[in-house]
């Protein structure tokens, strides 16, 4: 079974092919539930399935055109917050979340059933960033505790919940519906659910409204802060961050550790990073783990089990210390043979900035045309990083860590 970080291994090998998301889903199936059909290497392939009606969850009553107007701004000062609860069920886990000025995503997925798990996906929009009128006239709406929600069907080519340009587990059904209310005052979510379920030799994906509405029924006004590992000091003039990405450690993933990321930009998409495109289609690979295009810098904090790799290449040999860890630079990529695991070739510009020591990893990289080393390591040299490198709840409060 491969996991994230095979992945990364497999598309710096195979530049050309798009690595397949439902191995990474396979990791987080028990083992009954069996594994997906690998339909082609293009993320997101599906098959069309029957959709699940909401009917047979709840009673819902046909609206003629109550749908929401324009609702108050959400003028909470910091993207880098909790907008909600999320009040998770146990077997709930939260495996990707994903922050911006106006959107949050999070991708939740049910670890305590043995088959049909449900892969749910998140999103919260404020400040305008969604418009209820896009609501269709006649949803069908049911109460979720004192709060309206409106069920939306649509199909993949209409598909009604926007999504960014990469998943970890992306919806496929060819029908979907999404559940779409307000759980905070000027904060809008839109929630979709599918499972693979089994069809003959096969298990396709299948939309699951009961799961989606059971998930929406707990989301609460926040109480929690989001943490980071680091606290964020000099940065290159003009760029300034615009997203930030938590995946949590997961122990039935191997090698997984907290990985949180800061994502910068000048506001250029024209400049920066540029995804690799995969032929023959022109896909763009969608892992989850690449900047954005037209990012111009990333900073990432690691605790998963690679997170020596620069002291075993380089046979513990490092360029310098800085907060007390060995640093290295070094190329972007790093391909690993296939053959003999021992040996490594790396590519791409020379233009990041790696700390390791302790199981911890900071990788600084930036994507512009020159990059500066004096540059990365005034990056790494003002920033602070937490003593607790494995206990979210103790890190820094990311809305005053993370300008």
């Amino acid at each position: 079974m491969r996991t994230e970080e095979d992945l990364r291994d497999a598309l710096d090998h195979l530049a050309d092919q798009a690595p397949d998301p439902s191995d990474v889903r396979a990791a987080l199936l028990p083992r009954s539930a069996g594994r997906p059909r690998r339909t082609g290497p293009i993320i997101c392939t599906a098959v069309a399935t029957a959709c699940v009606a909401v009917a047979a969850v709840v009673v819902p009553h046909v609206i003629s055109d109550d749908r929401p107007g324009p609702v108050a701004q959400d003028t909470r000062n910091t993207a880098w917050s909790q907008w909600v609860d999320l009040n998770l069920l146990k077997s709930f886990k939260a495996v990707d979340q994903r922050f911006s000025a106006n959107r949050q995503d999070y991708e939740l997925v049910d670890t305590g059933l043995r088959t049909g798990v449900p892969f749910c996906q998140l999103q919260l929009h404020r400040n305008g960033d969604f418009d209820p009128s896009t609501i269709p006239a006649g949803s069908p709406s049911v109460d979720l505790g004192g709060h309206k929600a409106w069920t939306v069907t649509s199909d993949r080519k209409t598909a009604f919940m926007p999504g960014p340009p990469n998943y970890s587990f992306p919806l496929s059904a060819n029908v979907r519906n999404t559940i779409v209310w307000q759980p905070v005052a000027g904060v809008w979510a839109l929630l979709s659910c599918e499972s693979l379920l089994p069809k003959g030799t096969e298990l396709v994906p299948t939309t699951q409204p009961g799961s989606a509405l059971k998930l929406a029924g707990l989301l609460s006004p926040p109480t929690d802060r989001l943490g980071s590992p680091f606290k964020l000091g000099e940065l290159p003039k003009g760029l300034s961050p615009h997203e930030v990405r938590y995946h949590p450690a997961d122990s039935r993933i191997l090698r997984s550790g907290e990985e949180f990321t800061a994502l910068l930009s000048d506001g250029n998409p024209a400049t920066g990073y540029v995804p690799r495109v995969l032929q023959p289609a022109g896909l763009m690979a969608g892992n989850p783990w690449d900047a954005g295009r037209g990012d111009d810098l990333s900073i990432r904090y690691d605790t998963g089990t690679s997170w020596n790799q620069l002291t075993l290449i380089r046979g513990d040999k490092p360029d310098g210390s800085i907060h007390g860890m060995k640093a290295f630079f070094t190329n972007q990529t790093i391909t690993y043979s296939k053959r003999d695991p021992s040996k490594v070739t790396l590519s791409g510009p020379l233009n990041t900035l790696r700390l390791e020591a302790d199981g911890v990893a900071v990788v600084i990289t930036s994507y512009a045309p020159k990059p500066s080393k004096e540059q990365l390591l005034r990056i790494a040299e003002t920033m602070e990083l937490t003593q607790n490198p494995k206990d979210p709840t103790t890190w820094f409060d990311a809305a005053t860590a993370i300008p």
